[in-house]
């Protein structure tokens, strides 16, 4: 009875490996004075604002890297006339990982601000909100590894990226805690950009909030499939309809 119950457990298939961040290819494609700039369109074709992403410089004994993702609006933007936001992540420069995540953004007068410590990691991640001077705290449960909407595009150019592979990580952004699961396109295609031609891989995911609230965010990547891997363009679903973003200048510090 024994030798043929082993048998058939031996003749099973191994169960799927469970999703997480995928582990990085080598060094980081990037250093300091990398500045990408990128518009950012509504509904696929109005221009409304500006992106920029760059790594600042290395800090505590060029133990950390500053990275910085940068917003505006140069046109109306659904209600809102201004918008100016900020997003600095201080990640390890070995693991590209985030101890320290800042947001800062001004709508129209009204300023908020999010200040989360994700080093050392825990159980529980922490977000310190401050809201037109109001100052509040919210905890999440910490359920994978925890990035953030800046480092986690970083992290993702320099991870180890095969088509069809999947990825799952926590993600700190606009105020919020997330889960975001994805996977890599079946194959690179032709991305054409202000910037440029592309091959690109295609990382499809869809963000949900860890609390529960709103609606999930279909979120779209196209990285460069050589190897810089570049942030081609972006496209994600807000209130207002689908945000784009297209890579349209690169300036600064090339790869190694």
């Amino acid at each position: 009875m024994l030798a043929p119950l082993l048998a058939l457990l031996l003749a099973a298939p191994p169960a799927p490996a469970a999703c997480a961040l995928p582990p990085l290819a080598g060094p980081p494609p990037f250093g300091p004075g990398e500045v990408l700039s990128m518009e950012l369109g509504l509904l696929g074709a109005v221009r409304v604002g500006e992106l920029q992403f760059s790594v600042e410089r290395s800090a505590g004994a060029g133990q950390l890297l500053t990275l910085a993702g940068r917003a505006r609006n140069t046109a109306r933007f659904g209600p809102l006339q201004r918008l100016v936001a900020v997003g600095l992540s201080w990640v390890d420069a070995r693991t590209l990982r985030p101890e320290r995540y800042r947001e800062e953004s001004d709508e129209d007068g009204h300023r908020h601000v999010s200040d989360t410590r994700l080093s050392p990691p825990g159980p529980q991640v922490v977000m310190a909100l401050t809201d037109d001077g109001r100052a509040g705290r919210v905890t999440y449960q910490r359920q994978g590894a925890a990035l953030d909407a800046v480092s986690a595009l970083y992290y993702l150019r320099a991870a180890r990226l095969a088509p069809g592979d999947r990825f799952c990580f926590d993600m700190v952004g606009n105020g919020k805690y997330w889960r975001v699961e994805g996977r890599v396109a079946p194959a690179p295609e032709q991305v054409e950009v202000p910037a440029g031609r592309f091959q690109a891989l295609r990382l499809e995911a869809t963000a949900r909030r860890a609390d529960g609230q709103g609606k999930p965010r279909p979120l779209w990547v196209w990285l460069g499939a050589d190897r810089r891997r570049l942030p081609v363009a972006a496209v994600t679903e807000v209130d207002l309809g689908p945000v784009s973003a297209k890579l349209v200048e690169v300036r600064g510090a090339r790869a190694p």
